[in-house]
């Protein structure tokens, strides 16, 4: 990884787990590769994930309980010209946040850990409320029956590629294709790009 691009603020790790809706799991057997895309929460720099009780993913986490878990926060693609009008096709790239983590998977059995994670599941996903807290003994048959289980980190690697090590030319000319193309991902990119300027 390119030391500019990489982050190791914590906050800002947090930030992408907070508003990245998924990301795939990678777990493996027999040196076969598995991964899987999977809606998730972190909690204390665990990530948690609930889902049936048997399947394929399960056996595999039984017999090898190491993972690696990413997840990606997509901006603007920047076609080639945004960065040079020589013609060369090299500068296209695509803006980016990223996130990997390796640890081992354990399984959650103890109901309290179970009902905190899945209640933290529903304030990421139906952030507006409108439902019973999961500590309601009206879950309790349910919470039962869901099968949970968390990665616990041993390692994390982010990488932002916001145009970090652009030079001045080089930044002024993809700002201005990026106003110039104004859409609502554009303009969310250029802010980055300016913020991202800043540090």
């Amino acid at each position: 990884m390119r030391k500019v691009y990489e982050i190791k603020d914590e906050n800002l790790i947090e930030n992408i787990l907070e508003d990245v809706e998924y990301g795939t799991l990678a777990i493996c057997n027999d040196n076969i590769p598995y991964s899987l895309p999977l809606n998730f929460v972190s909690i204390n720099k665990e990530i948690f994930f609930h889902g049936a009780k048997k399947g394929k993913k399960i056996d595999i986490m039984k017999n090898n309980n190491h993972a690696s878990f990413s997840v990606v926060e997509s901006y603007s693609q920047l076609p080639s010209y945004f960065s040079t009008d020589t013609g060369n096709a090299s500068p296209a790239t695509h803006m980016f946040k990223s996130l990997i983590i390796d640890g081992t998977i354990e399984f959650v059995e103890d109901y309290k850990e179970k009902a905190n994670a899945l209640e933290f599941l529903m304030q990421k996903y139906q952030k507006e409320g409108g439902y019973k807290p999961l500590n309601d003994e009206m879950y309790k048959k349910i919470i039962n029956a869901t099968f949970l289980y968390k990665l616990v980190p041993r390692l994390r690697s982010a990488k932002f590629h916001l145009g970090q090590d652009y030079n001045e030319e080089r930044f002024t000319r993809v700002c201005e294709h990026l106003k110039q193309r104004g859409t609502t991902k554009d303009l969310r990119t250029l802010d980055l790009l300016i913020e991202y300027r800043k540090k």
